[in-house]
């Protein structure tokens, strides 16, 4: 279950965003990337899609950034730069809100970490252990956010596969039990760290490996 209290939106973002893909973020500065709207190919069948543009944050939230939210979060000293984790749904999706943002959608989660052209890592088709926090690379823990570069995906955005599962607003089932994470963690092995990589998990839940980043 969530250990912190539900809250309501107590500010809102005005952004002005340069002409470039990086573009300033909303209340918490984080730097967004611009997703230009258009076709891709989604799913393990890559069926083509359509997306509008939308905007994602180019890091997952860390804790420093989560602090100023919630003062009372509590975490190893040195990992302000980390990911937040043991987040619920919906302690993130009342993050993003305050900062007025919101969670991406898993299409706009998956566009932004694949591109156009159906590649199965951020990077390309293949894995490599260089270019990712998994469970292949021995570290063990999360690392701060943007440490592996070579690991971005074709629009820029760090850390999409590995580091941290993280939520996205997207129903598992329909019955609207669980929500769905995406992009594996440095609990898992290549296989669940994908693009299309997935794991359901109950809205309240809270895990060391589950983190998040916004969209809007």
């Amino acid at each position: 279950m969530s250990k912190f209290p539900r809250f309501t939106v107590f500010s809102s973002a005005i952004c002005l965003f340069i002409l470039t893909s990086i573009a300033s973020g909303g209340a918490d500065e984080t730097p967004m990337v611009k997703i230009p709207a258009g076709d891709f190919k989604t799913g393990p069948d890559m069926k083509t899609v359509n997306v509008g543009e939308f905007s994602i944050d180019k890091y997952e939230v860390t804790n420093a950034q989560f602090k100023k939210f919630y003062n009372d979060l509590e975490f190893e000293a040195g990992k302000e730069n980390h990911p937040v984790v043991e987040i619920s749904y919906f302690d993130a999706e009342s993050y993003c809100k305050s900062i007025g943002k919101r969670l991406p959608t898993d299409l706009e989660w998956e566009k932004a970490a694949r591109g156009e052209d159906g590649r199965l890592y951020p990077w390309g088709p293949t894995f490599d252990s260089k270019k990712a926090n998994t469970n292949e690379s021995g570290i063990g823990s999360t690392t701060p956010v943007g440490s592996f570069k070579d690991g971005a995906s074709p629009y820029g955005v760090m850390d999409m596969s590995g580091n941290v599962w993280e939520w996205v607003d997207a129903w598992v089932d329909a019955d609207k039990q669980y929500r769905e994470t995406r992009g594996g963690s440095f609990f898992d092995d290549r296989k669940k760290s994908t693009v299309i990589g997935t794991l359901k998990s109950i809205p309240d839940d809270i895990h060391t490996f589950i983190g998040f980043r916004c969209a809007k």
